[in-house]
């Protein structure tokens, strides 16, 4: 249902506006209304952006170190340590917070340098002892250790080049290491010391590059270099480890009170937003806003024992002009609150007409139930449901699968009525009849009943419709609903009684209910109003895919028995079976939930739904722990 709301005017000293905004966001029930566009007193609205941007920062970086830390690190901290640190923090200034958050932030920064640091030479380390593995040469008397880089399409006119230049000497060695590289090789050559000139300035010519190691390993030959270079990846690998186990720690001891820092500048941040756009006037704040009526005493009362009158409060009920700027508050009870998730896909009624969401959560299971018509399948998702609803975490998809619960309820019982438990396997095994008609067999009458459905769902819309237009004293809306009422009831008394489902008698009654339908058809909604008349026939005629859908889904169930009736009780028989028990266990799913939706949307809102209403945003503290940022 719809809230009834009524409007606060709120007035209270300048100096206490920010505690009578805080209060308000504590409670949690007030839609502000902010009028002014202008903002007063920014700096520390400013300040409070900034401070708030810095410790997202900070957050996301100690967030990080747990990513980075193995599985057995220390997990992240419990959301009761973070409200305790901030239930103890709220008396902090902002330049306290500023003072605490700037210093944690160049401890943490100058850690994570030197972390960065030692990460990015481990890297290059890693990267040099990858490229070059092991030296297939070592200095010796007489020859010497060279490393090139070497284009490869060069690599052999140099190699022809170097052995001609050594031909009369002793044979120029060489390895080529297996690097990442497509167009460069890594050459690592043994030449005779006499020859190296010669050796380097045919290597120069063709453009080749001398590998040289980082600096602080230079100035000694290849392999004590390498030597070095392992020895300092061994003690940087140390180190890390080391330091990842500090920065786990500082997670563990500051991480709450940084989230929980965070928590209380964005709390602030929202109430000095609204704190800049209050209207001023003679030293004293205004403060307006919606709130649902029934918990109005309750919020008076706390108001006066927190501020012991010194807040000057207005309540008064939304004028009917007004109804358009009053934001809708829905309450629903337990059972029929998942079903408001079917509102979310549209925009919210408007204030002072009807909520659907009892209505759906009676008749769309009931639909979806009836379509779907196999007790089998409704047991199977009635399981899986039961499971996801209770290990989900999402309160969407709780919601969700509580619905669906609820059309499996509705597939058992129609399952019985119409004797199905995976097609006709209960009366294959066990002869079970059905309790009311068997769909396959009785497809007239089981389409008569989806028309009669129809004709019953449409004239509810039309009387919710109807019922909205007397309370809001729309008396046009209520003569169009009500006239198209008259006309579709006298057009089905008329054709019963043609068809002798009636006494004679009641023909004339019919045209006489049809004239004067029409009449109020007309002076109610003019001649677009006859054309909606003459489409809720269509809309009548629409629900005959109930019956349809459930024909073809009962008619594939049974047509998966008969592939064991062919291909015998056998690996393949049992195989088909169940793939097309499959098939038509999730297309009946699908089907019931889209053509029962579509009913609803389209079928039965479309006659009183007035999609215009404003979203309930009430001023409350976003209590989930979330510092990332929005995308």
């Amino acid at each position: 249902m719809i809230e009834k709301m009524c409007r606060l005017s709120m007035a209270v000293p300048e100096s206490l506006g920010m505690e009578l905004i805080d209060f308000l966001q504590a409670d949690g029930r007030v839609h502000l209304i902010l009028p002014s566009e202008e903002q007063h007193n920014v700096d520390l609205a400013d300040r409070l952006l900034v401070l708030r941007e810095k410790l997202r920062a900070v957050v996301e970086t100690l967030d990080g170190i747990a990513v980075s830390a193995s599985a057995e690190s220390v997990p992240a901290a419990a959301d009761a340590e973070v409200e305790r640190i901030l239930s103890e923090s709220l008396a902090l200034t902002v330049p306290e917070l500023e003072k605490s958050v700037e210093k944690f932030q160049a401890e943490l920064a100058r850690i994570m340098k030197g972390h960065d640091r030692l990460t990015d030479e481990k890297k290059l380390l890693e990267r040099i002892l990858a490229q070059l593995g092991t030296l297939a040469f070592k200095d010796s008397l007489g020859r010497r250790c060279l490393l090139w880089w070497v284009a490869k399409d060069l690599w052999p006119l140099a190699l022809r080049q170097i052995e001609r230049q050594c031909a009369d000497g002793e044979k120029t060695l060489f390895h080529v290491h297996d690097t990442a590289k497509e167009d460069q090789l890594l050459v690592e050559l043994s030449v005779p010391a006499a020859r190296i000139s010669a050796v380097t300035e045919i290597l120069h010519d063709i453009g080749a590059a001398v590998w040289t190691p980082p600096p602080q390993y230079a100035g000694k030959n290849y392999a004590e270099s390498m030597e070095l270079m392992k020895r300092r990846l061994s003690e940087i690998q140390s180190l890390l480890k080391a330091e990842q186990s500090a920065l786990v720690a500082m997670r563990k001891q500051w991480g709450p009170r940084q989230k929980a820092f965070f928590l209380l500048i964005d709390r602030k941040v929202d109430q000095y937003q609204v704190f800049s756009r209050c209207d001023r006037l003679g030293g004293a704040l205004l403060v307006e806003g919606w709130m649902p009526q029934r918990g109005l005493e309750y919020f008076r009362v706390r108001l006066e024992e927190k501020f012991a009158g010194r807040v000057a409060l207005h309540s008064r009920e939304p004028e009917p002009d007004e109804y358009g700027q009053v934001p809708t508050a829905l309450r629903h009870g337990a059972f029929f609150a998942p079903f408001a998730v079917f509102l979310k896909l549209v925009q919210p009624p408007a204030y002072g007409t009807a909520d659907p969401t009892s209505l759906i959560g009676v008749f769309f299971p009931f639909f979806a139930g009836c379509i779907i018509g196999d007790a089998g399948y409704g047991l199977v998702m009635l399981i899986l449901m039961c499971f996801v609803r209770r290990r989900a975490k999402s309160e969407t998809v709780r919601d969700v699968a509580f619905v669906l619960m609820t059309m499996c309820v509705w597939s058992i019982l129609w399952g019985a009525a119409f004797g199905e438990f995976f097609g006709d396997f209960a009366h294959r095994m066990f002869h079970v009849e059905p309790l009311w008609v068997e769909r396959s067999q009785a497809v007239m009458p089981v389409l008569m009943f989806s028309v009669a459905l129809g004709l019953g769902h449409v004239l509810l819309g039309l009387a919710v419709g109807l019922i909205h237009g007397l309370k809001a004293r729309h008396k046009k809306h209520a003569m169009e609903k009500l006239g198209a009422m008259l006309v579709i009831l006298a057009m089905v008394a008329a054709l019963m009684s043609v068809r002798r489902l009636l006494p004679p008698q009641a023909f004339p009654g019919g045209i006489a209910a049809l004239v004067v339908g029409l009449v109020l058809l007309t002076a109610g909604g003019g001649i677009g109003g006859l054309i909606e008349a003459m489409s809720s026939f269509g809309h009548i005629l629409s629900y005959v895919r109930i019956g349809a859908i459930g024909l073809s889904s009962a008619i594939l169930a049974v047509a998966a028995s008969k592939f064991v009736d062919v291909l015998g009780v056998s690996a393949l028989g049992l195989f088909v079976a169940l793939a097309v028990h499959l098939l038509n266990f999730v297309l009946a799913f699908a089907e019931s939930g889209l053509h029962a939706a579509r009913l609803h949307y389209v079928e039965f809102m479309g006659n009183f739904y007035a999609a215009q209403g404003k979203d309930y945003h009430p001023f409350i503290y976003r209590r989930k722990l979330s510092w990332k940022k929005d995308s």
